[in-house]
């Protein structure tokens, strides 16, 4: 189960702490509000408690019980909801106001108080004190010296209920819709400054850890996720860079493994090859000399002067074999020296043109302008050109086609090494083309795909060794059916570093 997201923590970590500021902020304006009505509607009263305290002091000192009456007769058509109460010095109602008998019981006893301490009272009266707002008063003599009895108002506080009611339904209302605005746009930031940039990082290391070293993350800010995704970019950049580097090391690791391989079979090759030039030669040649004799005398029965020039093309082969596995196992070092590809490689072509005319097979050639000089052996590159058109025009059948060309490029020698600029030579064929393990061993000495046509498989590795000589290099591919394509590199002259090593 996975845990809780750092958003959806934030987020509700925002919306209490808002809750809670707001809440308290919410319940002191509530308590000020209540402060507030408490204050004005005891103000009010109090002003109404002292006019009327006045007008009746000075109707009981004048004996007009009938003011006293009118007086509240007044206040009942304006107010009715304010109940007045006088008292004599006994604590006795003496006169009240149409309708207030419900309300004596609650200024009886406060009366009593004021006419014992000669002080006024104010009082809230009720559940939570929001029912009737008292205030009594006593009633003085002539001198002022003597209190002859009380006034009470009792004024109800609905209207204060309300209010407050009112006020607190609209605090609330505006406390949630803070807390809900608050929280939204609050949720909506973290979302698109947290948990979508982390979305898009987290992708990008599932990405990364499943081999996708390309995978990274646009910036959206300059805050600190964007630090975050600057820094993850640029870890993701340096481990594709250390990748290519592991992956450069391991095929340089490769390649110097199996050129040590080529190394192990060329020093057999020569060791081979010298004992057969020793042993076979001179035997050989006598063979091959007896055969020529004995084809050369006409009086022979045919079928002798036959087996004698058969003799004779074996024993050839076999002569043309040792020769070049001497050339192979201990070719002279190249001289290189600046040329034209352009001439040596066209000097192949034409050479070759006839036999190509003889197989049915259209040999084309084609030079891009300008090519560079290479630095190169005149002989090697066509011994090069020579044995990859060779074979070329061996495996296209007639009606085929073999397509040379010439071109500027740039190219790696080995993994890991750096550009070079040079030439390229193509050599192109719709021929039979070879499988995959076919390819794998292409330019391994002896092996060859045509044993039955007098292949030695020697001359792929000749041609791999004059471009390692050269500092070049040499692709091939090939597809069942569809022909053999080889590309050679060979380095320009300003090319610094070229040749054998």
């Amino acid at each position: 189960m996975s845990g809780v997201r750092i958003s959806t923590k934030l987020g509700l970590g925002l919306t209490l702490t808002s809750a809670v500021i707001l809440g308290a902020y919410g319940y002191s304006q509530l308590q000020k509000e209540e402060h507030d009505l408490r204050t004005a509607t005891e103000h009010a009263a109090r002003l109404l408690a002292t006019a009327l305290q006045v007008a009746m002091e000075n109707a009981l000192r004048d004996g007009q019980a009938a003011d006293v009456n009118e007086i509240l007769e007044s206040l009942d058509h304006r107010d009715p909801t304010v109940d007045v109460f006088v008292f004599d010095a006994q604590a006795v109602p003496l006169v009240r106001s149409p309708g207030s008998s419900q309300t004596l019981h609650l200024v009886e006893d406060a009366a009593r108080r004021v006419l014992k301490t000669h002080h006024s009272l104010t009082h809230f009266a009720g559940p939570e004190k929001l029912s009737h707002l008292l205030i009594v008063l006593p009633l003085h003599s002539d001198d002022n010296t003597n209190v002859v009895g009380a006034l009470a108002v009792v004024k109800p506080l609905d209207g204060l209920r309300q209010d407050l009611e009112s006020t607190s339904r609209a605090t609330v209302l505006s406390v949630l819709t803070l807390i809900t605005g608050i929280s939204l746009v609050g949720w909506l930031l973290l979302m698109l400054y947290l948990r979508r940039p982390l979305e898009r990082v987290v992708g990008a290391m599932r990405a990364v850890r499943g081999g996708d070293f390309t995978a990274t993350v646009t910036p959206g800010s300059d805050d600190e996720v964007g630090e975050v995704v600057h820094a993850f970019n640029g870890m993701v950049k340096e481990l594709g860079e250390a990748r290519q580097r592991l992956s450069a090391e391991a095929e340089s690791r490769l390649a110097l493994e199996a050129g040590l391989r080529r190394v192990d079979k060329l020093a057999a090759v020569g060791q081979l090859s010298a004992g057969l030039a020793h042993e076979i030669g001179s035997p050989l040649l006598i063979l091959n000399g007896r055969a020529q004799a004995l084809a050369a005398r006409a009086e022979l029965p045919d079928d002798v002067r036959r087996n004698a020039r058969i003799l004779v093309e074996q024993s050839e082969r076999i002569e043309r074999i040792v020769r070049q596995l001497l050339d192979l196992a201990r070719r002279k070092p190249s001289k290189l020296e600046s040329l034209d590809a352009l001439a040596s490689v066209r000097a192949v072509v034409e050479l070759l043109e006839f036999d190509a005319r003889g197989r049915d097979v259209r040999l084309t050639f084609h030079s891009e302008e300008p090519l560079p000089r290479v630095l190169a052996d005149g002989d090697g590159l066509q011994q090069v050109t020579l044995n990859l058109l060779t074979n070329a025009l061996r495996a296209t059948p007639r009606g085929g086609e073999v397509r040379v060309t010439l071109a500027p490029s740039t190219f790696h020698p080995a993994p890991g090494l750096r550009e070079r600029h040079g030439v390229r030579l193509s050599v192109e064929d719709t021929g039979v083309g070879m499988d995959d393990a076919a390819l794998e061993r292409v330019f391994e000495p002896f092996f060859t795909t045509w044993s039955a046509h007098a292949g030695t498989g020697l001359g792929l590795p000749v041609v791999k060794a004059i471009v390692a000589e050269h500092g070049g290099a040499v692709t091939v591919t090939s597809r069942p059916g569809l022909g053999t394509h080889f590309v050679v590199h060979i380095p320009s002259e300003k090319e610094e570093g070229t040749g054998a090593v």
